[in-house]
């Protein structure tokens, strides 16, 4: 009996030791303050108990009877710490995070897949808000991306501290992201700037050096992640229209209007919730009728994002776009003087266009809270160009990810697959069939050591193979079939060295497999032909980076100072490059050997006040000393490239690139008021191919502008309550403009935009 009553008191006290320790359960949801949008992995804490919120921002918790404060975490928001003793009732708690305005604390998903802080990055990241896009009426997001640091768009192609040149095009290595799914044409390998919804943009994030464990071929150089809005708790509609106005060049002998070009754009969004279902439609017109005779570009662009909660741990999601448009563009100028804004007869590329994708996803938590998700995309491409350079392409992408987290040892693990498949029938490769393929398997952990120490090692394996007719043009393919596997690796450090000090350290391999039309392109401009290439190598390399990011916070000054020195060997480079077969001249996708870029890079970046009004200022300074590494034991490299201006002998520097890049973007807030100003300032193109210096008389227009170039736009607007109205001026002091010689950029032009909330 008496055993009997002690085994009663024992289960008894089994029954009530956990329910006086665990009192309450406290349950609810994490919201973004602004928008509304659950918060996925935020970081809940009451005591010893921890715990994340799921797919729709829910989380639940025992809360310990000691314990009364929840704390609430997620990167790139301020944190929150709730005193639970003033609630009456801790069930669906509704707790709202508002966004850091700490720039070292900017959430990024780019250089890890998952949600990091731009101080805990191994490499360097840049990050532009909406903000800054709408501010500066940009129709396409290349116009924003050039006053980034260290970025450069030559002829709409992105170059990342000088890790390109010029390409005719064809073969970018600088990955372009939409919503972290490769945006970059199939067959061309180039980026289509206007497939990008800017008015539906919730971030953009440049990642810079070899990137290609996570993101695969053509992302040895850098990253560009556009990633776009989403619905919010209240629905949301805008419209925006712009007109430019294009004014006399300061060179009287250059302009040939007598009506002044001119460009009308306007866009529409709507955000909506539905329930479950997540709404954004957006539409877009632009209009140019350019400054360049006979020049143009209409579009018409039209996108759709849908996601459905299906339950707390899955999601599906559907994103559509749809852009039609026609245009004639320029290859390259008739002369330097009254024909600077005059295409060379033969090098007007006209034609219209149609491109759409469609991209379906799920992502999945499974109860152990990792994270499974299925990605992909189908991209049609179609150009009716002129001079028999037509071409068209399918595109399909489909990638699995998994990620983990190891919460008891500090560890996260992304992983997956994905697979690529490309398929080309065009007149500019000779209307033959032709495919190129991509499989990869790629790993990656991240692993804190500590509170200071952040390490990161991650490997991929790719195979690329590309088919074809055996015999291409008098070339023979064994086979009709080119194939390659390659391993490629990533490492890198970022330690806290004090509060708001963080050094940085990474090494990544980079690969790239040629495109599609590097190796089969075959076509004329002006008399001079683009030749096939069936022989090009892949190119391979590395990037390294020893950086050191330091936070600032001097009086009303918050922001950071960011000091990087990279390097960069390529082998088998590829460069457009001048050849010349029998009576035939022109260029070709050629493998050039080995290159190396040294330099190093200044970033400032922050928000102050001055004379009591907001101010936000984008600073950076970026050097490069770009080389040919077997230049003296290289007859066709030196042969080819332009002697410097004001040189007698060619010098060891790689084409198309400026060694010298400073840029500056500061906004000031005067209770509705807004005022903003850009300098871009790009040192001279060192050398360039000989063939172009003596085409269009471009040797003469460089000996007479030997400086590089400075370019100063500014912006003024004021905000109503139903409308904002912006001033904009572009090239204010009217300096002729060559990002890429024989080609001229716009002269001095006024905007005049009208934003509406309706």
């Amino acid at each position: 009996m008496k055993n009997l009553l002690i085994q009663r008191i024992f289960i008894l006290i089994l029954i009530v030791l956990p329910s006086s320790q665990y009192a309450q359960l406290v349950t609810g949801v994490v919201r973004d303050y602004n928008t509304g949008e659950a918060l996925i992995g935020a970081a809940l804490q009451i005591g010893d108990v921890g715990g994340v919120t799921d797919i729709d921002g829910s989380f639940s918790l025992d809360k310990p009877n000691s314990e009364n404060l929840l704390t609430v975490s997620y990167i790139g928001y301020v944190s929150q710490t709730l005193d639970l003793n003033s609630f009456s009732n801790l069930q669906d708690l509704n707790i709202q995070l508002e966004l850091t305005t700490n720039v070292l604390e900017t959430a990024t998903i780019t250089g890890s897949r998952y949600e990091k802080s731009v101080a805990k990055s191994a490499v360097s990241i840049n990050v532009l808000k909406p903000r800054l896009v709408e501010n500066t009426n940009a129709s396409r997001l290349n116009a924003v991306l050039d006053k980034i640091p260290g970025v450069q768009i030559i002829d709409n192609q992105a170059n990342i501290r000088g890790g390109s040149g010029w390409s005719f095009g064809a073969g970018s290595r600088v990955l372009l992201l939409i919503d972290d799914i490769p945006a970059l044409q199939g067959d061309a390998g180039r980026p289509s700037w206007g497939d990008i919804p800017v008015e539906n943009i919730s971030q953009v994030e440049v990642l810079k050096g070899a990137s290609s464990t996570l993101y695969g071929s053509s992302a040895m150089n850098g990253i560009i992640n556009v990633r776009t809005g989403y619905a919010t708790t209240e629905p949301t509609t805008k419209a925006s229209v712009s007109y430019t106005h294009f004014m006399d060049p300061s060179d009287a002998q250059k302009k040939w209007w007598d009506t002044a070009p001119n460009k009308i754009f306007g866009s529409l969004l709507h955000k909506q919730k539905f329930g479950k279902l997540d709404l954004v439609a957006n539409a877009f017109y632009e209009n140019l009728d350019s400054y360049y005779e006979n020049g143009y570009d209409r579009k018409y662009r039209l996108s759709a994002n849908l996601k459905y909660r299906i339950n707390d741990r899955v999601t599906a999601g559907l994103n559509t776009l749809l852009n039609i448009g026609e245009n004639a563009n320029p290859f390259i100028w008739e002369n330097g003087a009254a024909g600077a804004y005059r295409a060379l007869p033969g090098s007007l590329i006209a034609g219209d266009n149609k491109r759409y994708y469609i991209d379906p996803q799920i992502t999945i938590f499974d109860k152990k809270d990792n994270r499974h998700k299925i990605q992909g995309r189908y991209y049609y491409i179609e150009n009716n160009n002129t001079n028999n350079q037509s071409n068209s392409s399918t595109s399909q992408y489909l990638e699995y990810q998994f990620l983990k987290l190891f919460k008891e040892s500090n560890l996260n693990l992304t992983s997956g697959a994905s697979a690529y498949f490309v398929n080309s029938n065009s007149e500019l490769f000779g209307d033959v069939e032709l495919t190129s393929n991509n499989l990869a398997l790629f790993s990656e952990l991240n692993k804190d050591f500590g509170d200071k120490l952040t390490a990161t090692f991650g490997l991929r394996y790719e195979y690329n193979y590309q088919e074809s007719p055996e015999v291409f043009k008098g070339d023979t393919i064994p086979g009709g079939l080119v194939d390659e596997s390659q391993l490629i690796a990533r490492m890198g450090l970022n330690y806290q060295m004090a509060e708001g000090t963080f050094l940085r350290a990474s090494w990544g391999q980079g690969y790239r497999f040629p495109t599609i039309t590097e190796r089969f392109i075959e076509t004329a401009v002006s008399g001079f032909f683009i030749f096939p290439n069936v022989d090009l190598e892949s190119e391979k390399g590395w990037t390294a980076e020893l950086g050191l990011k330091q936070g600032v916070l001097l009086g009303e000054w918050k922001g950071y100072i960011d000091v990087a020195a990279f390097w960069s060997q390529y082998d088998n480079m590829t460069e457009f490059t001048f050849v010349s077969f029998g009576a035939k001249q022109g260029f070709q996708s050629q493998n050039v050997g080995a290159t190396d870029i040294k330099g190093y890079e200044i970033n400032l970046i922050g928000n102050s006040s001055l004379f009591g009004m907001p101010f936000n200022v984008l600073a950076g300074y970026t050097y490069i000393d770009p080389i040919y590494r077997n230049f003296d034991d290289n007859e066709q490299i030196r042969t080819s490239i332009s002697t410097p201006i004001g040189e007698s002998e060619k010098q060891n520097v790689l084409k198309y690139r400026s060694r010298h890049n400073f840029k500056i973007d500061a906004e000031s807030q005067v209770n509705a008021l807004t005022i903003g100003a850009s300098l871009n300032y790009t040192s001279t193109t060192v050398a360039i191919d000989q063939l172009l210096n003596n085409i269009g008389f471009i040797e003469f227009y460089r000996e007479a502008n030997p400086g590089g170039f400075l370019k100063l736009d500014s912006r003024i607007s004021y905000n109503f309550n139903f409308a904002k109205v912006s001033l904009l001026g572009e090239n204010l002091l009217n300096k002729e403009i060559t990002y890429r010689p024989g080609l001229l950029e716009a002269p001095r032009n006024l905007s005049l935009r009208l934003e509406f909330n309706l």
